[in-house]
């Protein structure tokens, strides 16, 4: 079962993320989850908070899935969700084609976000509002999806517009009771089979989660309403509707041997240093206020560096005598990113950075985390990687078919200070670097 679901996870991510390096590199044609029409400019501009807060880093393949429910079922009047899609764990999702399983089918759908937002929509009446990407992809005839289901339910569906594409991974639960920020899409590969990183804040947070609601509701406002592409009959639609119960199945984490598994434990009086968005003057906030102002140590953890710029960066530390360490994903989907990010290791490589780049630990199907700790003090967390389309130049972004138009992804970051929080993933990344490999030229893809 595991691995019929990790092979269609894997298949699907690799689809999204090739039509995504291709984007990135060719202006041949507006890619089919592009639905921006007018001009985005910057405009939220980072909060600096020194606000304390409790703070629950978690980690896939560990702690993701129960961390995920256990918001859902702890959700007491809304949930707000940026998910970039949302995939079944029961193969009624593709990323071409139409899409869609029997309504019998999709009932029992194994993703345990799928039942847990149906309760509380019913057992508990919470609002809820997914914001996601729109795929142009039609629904099979006769089938059902996820968010089709959702809908008829009476969930909140939007699909995204603001830029070229909606990457975040987000959720607020009662407008900033909790809040996640993380690298954790919504697919069985990135909950149970990759290396993922998330917080979870709470408390007296109110300047951090108020200007990320801020930019949920700016999206949302610009959002296109979700559109069935399919109708159901009176007898359908009273199945599909049904306010019964759901059992909900979070299944145990996935066992490695020999796999650093990190503890799931909150952590009280975090410093929220900073909130910000991308692409809201993001690039800045890296380069200007943080790479610029590093002293000591720089150790990243990403799925990929493929901006050649910041590749630059990343060798002027090393030769300012910092210490830095890159920890990033032996596996990469799309063959263009692969390539770019080959690019940056060789140069970081050549530069003498032999030994303080490595592969992360290749059990893990993706190492897709995105973290950075700065000088042993501060940790940032994204929900984005070091790539044009994450960090894009400029604060004025066209959409398709004018000047200067570029790919322009939606993201959500945090900085935070505490010891224990530091600790927590200075450990993961300590972990996994002793269990990854040295990075080296190598030829095949």
């Amino acid at each position: 079962e595991e691995a019929r679901a990790r092979e269609m996870d894997k298949a699907l991510l690799r689809e999204i993320l090739l039509l995504l390096a291709i984007l990135a590199v060719s202006l041949g044609s507006d890619p089919q989850y592009d639905h921006q029409t007018v001009t985005y400019n910057s405009h939220y501009k980072g909060t600096y908070c020194r606000l304390l807060c409790t703070v629950t880093p978690f980690f896939s393949p560990d702690h993701s899935i129960k961390t995920y429910v256990s918001l859902i079922e702890a959700a007491e009047t809304s949930i707000d969700l940026f998910t970039p899609g949302f995939s079944s764990w029961s193969k009624c999702t593709t990323f071409t084609g139409c899409q869609g399983c029997t309504i019998d089918n999709q009932k029992i759908e194994e993703f345990p976000v799928f039942p847990a937002l149906l309760n509380a929509k019913h057992q508990r009446n919470i609002t809820i509002r997914i914001l996601t990407n729109d795929y142009g992809q039609d629904t099979c005839s006769g089938k059902i999806t996820p968010l089709d289901w959702l809908f008829l339910n009476g969930i909140e569906v939007r699909t995204y517009t603001s830029t070229t594409f909606m990457h975040a991974k987000f959720m607020m639960i009662d407008k900033g009771k909790k809040t996640s920020v993380s690298s954790v899409n919504f697919s069985y590969t990135s909950f149970m089979l990759n290396r993922e990183a998330g917080v979870v804040l709470e408390g007296t947070c109110s300047a951090a989660t108020n200007f990320y609601l801020g930019v949920f509701e700016g999206d949302w406002a610009k959002a296109k309403e979700y559109k069935l592409t399919n109708s159901y009959n009176s007898a359908d639609t009273a199945a599909i509707t049904s306010t019964k119960a759901y059992p909900v199945v979070v299944p145990a984490p996935r066992t490695i041997p020999g796999a650093f598994i990190p503890r799931l434990m909150p952590i009280e009086g975090v410093t929220i240093k900073k909130v910000y968005t991308a692409p809201d003057y993001a690039r800045d906030e890296l380069t200007l206020q943080t790479l610029s102002k590093v002293t000591e140590s720089f150790y990243l953890t990403v799925y990929q560096v493929t901006d050649a710029d910041l590749c630059n960066r990343i060798q002027k530390l090393f030769d300012k005598k910092i210490e830095v360490k890159l920890l990033v994903s032996p596996h990469i989907v799309s063959y263009i990113d692969y390539k770019n990010a080959q690019a940056c290791y060789q140069q970081l490589y050549n530069a003498g950075m032999k030994g303080y780049l490595r592969y992360a630990p290749h059990y893990y199907d993706y190492s897709h985390q995105k973290f950075w700790i700065v000088d042993n003090t501060t940790i940032h967390l994204s929900t984005g990687n070091w790539s044009p389309s994450d960090y894009p130049e400029g604060n004025s972004f066209p959409p398709y078919g004018h000047a200067g138009w570029h790919s322009v992804n939606r993201n959500m970051l945090v900085v935070m200070e505490s010891p224990l929080v530091v600790d927590t993933f200075y450990g993961v990344f300590t972990e996994d670097w002793q269990r990854g490999t040295d990075w080296a030229p190598r030829n095949n893809y």
